[in-house]
């Protein structure tokens, strides 16, 4: 009777202790974003930024196959960081941001949890000269213009979010159904600094052919603005090659 009554208080201070590494000890060097289901893993893109005696350093992660979670290394440079952000996204779902300006005092654990945003029908056209016959496909993704003011820094840019990738037609027509970023939580705040790239891209072996540009009316530099609607199809032109980004 003695011995199971100690096993099981045993068991309950377990329950209590900090999260172990696979060496018994606590793993301060890891932060642990938890999803909820029915999203995966491996559908939710994370930009982070750490803190510490190193500066700073921006990364992009993904799942790491550890059921429900994406772990990232809070360490750079063999120092670990001190604080940390990260803009969570996937696909048609609200961005979830994270922000722990001290780990030594945080659970090290944050969670994404997704909220489905509205959608709106993007319609548009590329011209078809010198790719006839090809079959492609048109790649978006978003340019978190943002991301710099949520980090707390003067400048810099971390790579863009995946959105979609859609067939184009033998006209050069294409649709795709985006999210209405415009109803996200923080737009008015924060997220409406953004804008959306288009690449024409080979189907056949997934390699980018042009970059794609809208017309001056819907254009943020280079990109095309985020609307709620786009009023008609869209008329892309070919971005000529070795001509900069704007």
């Amino acid at each position: 009777m003695l011995v199971r009554r100690s096993l099981a208080i045993l068991i309950i201070l377990i329950g209590f202790l900090p999260c172990l590494a696979a060496d018994g000890s606590v793993n301060d060097k890891v932060f642990t974003l938890v999803v909820s289901a029915p999203t995966s893993p491996k559908d939710v893109q994370v930009r982070y930024f750490l803190g510490g005696e190193f500066g700073g350093f921006f990364a992009s992660s993904t799942a790491s196959g550890v059921e429900n979670k994406i772990v990232i290394k809070t360490e750079h440079e063999s120092k670990t960081a001190t604080s940390f952000k990260a803009i969570a996204y996937a696909p048609g779902c609200q961005f979830v941001t994270i922000s722990v300006d001290d780990l030594a005092s945080s659970d090290r654990q944050g969670e994404f949890q997704c909220q489905k945003l509205p959608t709106t029908l993007l319609q548009g056209r590329v011209p078809m000269s010198g790719v006839e016959g090809k079959d492609l496909q048109v790649q978006i993704l978003y340019v978190c213009s943002w991301a710099p003011q949520f980090f707390n820094i003067g400048q810099g840019a971390i790579s863009p979010f995946f959105l979609a990738k859609v067939p184009v037609a033998t006209d050069g027509s294409f649709s795709a159904e985006l999210p209405d970023f415009s109803t996200d939580p923080s737009w008015s705040s924060l997220s409406k600094d953004a804008s959306l790239t288009f690449y024409l891209v080979d189907a056949s072996t997934g390699h980018p052919l042009n970059a794609l540009t809208p017309p001056a009316a819907l254009s943020q530099g280079s990109s095309l603005k985020v609307a709620s609607n786009y009023g008609g199809e869209v008329q892309f032109a070919v971005q000529a090659p070795g001509a900069p980004q704007k």
